[in-house]
């Protein structure tokens, strides 16, 4: 009979894949964002790069959200 506690653990490659994804999807996002908002304000003649502010700090708060469901869903 196999011990339960053995099919719990994964393989500590596979956490690193898993990781390094959950990055690099980070990094699109945020860079995504921050790059969308500064392309609108190169369109506008502002003195303040308020959308590059605005998109970049939303899609921090995106990226994060998703890294957290992320994270949740690992213990299931």
């Amino acid at each position: 009979m196999e011990n339960p506690e053995n099919n719990k653990k994964t393989d500590p490659l596979k956490s690193y894949a898993r990781f390094s994804g959950i990055v690099f999807e980070m990094l699109v996002i945020i860079g995504g964002g921050t790059w969308g908002g500064h392309a609108l304000d190169q369109s506008r003649d502002g003195d303040f790069p308020l959308f590059t502010v605005i998109f970049s700090l939303l899609a921090v708060g995106i990226a994060l959200y998703l890294v957290i469901k992320q994270v949740i869903n690992l213990n299931k």
